[in-house]
């Protein structure tokens, strides 16, 4: 597969969850991410690394500054220590620089509609998908590619292509979305590059 890649399996994700769950008041600490973005209005978002504190304002300033772009702790990060820790050693093992970091929860038989994260901060960056809870599998739809994530995986995912998710249980699908800058990411933005030319350049 081009667009997707399981990196890791196995992730105890309870330590998370006990956490998210013992803070569950952060979920409603920042809609603008759901009031603002159409195509995630199905989602609620707990923002943990940005420039800014506001999910709306931290996207103009990735597209004004997307190459030296550093994701800082928000204000909600101290609250989830154990996640932060992952994300982290997550970073720090790739020898990268931390992008944005959001929690993403998907309402039951929620979509995340059809869209592309076009610009030059997506491009350069390596985005990571921490499944923490999905009952049946996180259904996800990318560039003609089709996989279903479990919880406790670990995955890449090129979000500079056509994708869409769908969470078809009853119950919440929560993710932790992860970007890094890194070596590996310019190896990833040379296939991009080659892919659509005209398009990346555009970006630059």
């Amino acid at each position: 597969m081009e667009h997707f890649k399981l990196i890791a399996d196995g992730i105890d994700t309870k330590p998370y969850l006990e956490e998210i769950e013992a803070n569950f008041e952060l979920w409603n600490f920042d809609t603008s991410r759901q009031e603002n973005v159409p195509k995630q209005r199905e989602t609620q978002a707990i923002t943990l690394r940005a420039h800014a504190d506001q999910a709306s304002l931290d996207s103009r300033v990735r597209r004004v500054e997307p190459i030296g772009y550093r994701g800082e702790p928000s204000a909600m990060a101290a609250s989830l220590p154990r996640v932060n820790a992952f994300v982290d050693e997550l970073v720090q093992g790739m020898n990268g620089t931390m992008g944005r970091v959001v929690m993403a929860k998907l309402r039951p038989h929620g979509t995340i509609y059809r869209h592309t994260d076009d610009g030059l901060y997506w491009l350069l960056r390596d985005r990571y998908h921490l499944v923490l809870k999905s009952v049946l599998g996180s259904h996800f739809k990318a560039g003609g590619e089709e996989v279903r994530m479990k919880a406790g995986e670990l995955w890449w995912f090129d979000p500079t292509v056509p994708h869409e998710a769908f969470n078809e249980s009853d119950e919440d699908r929560i993710h932790v979305i992860i970007d890094v800058m890194s070596p590996q990411s310019m190896r990833t933005f040379r296939r991009r590059l080659a892919r659509a030319p005209l398009r990346s350049l555009r970006a630059l």
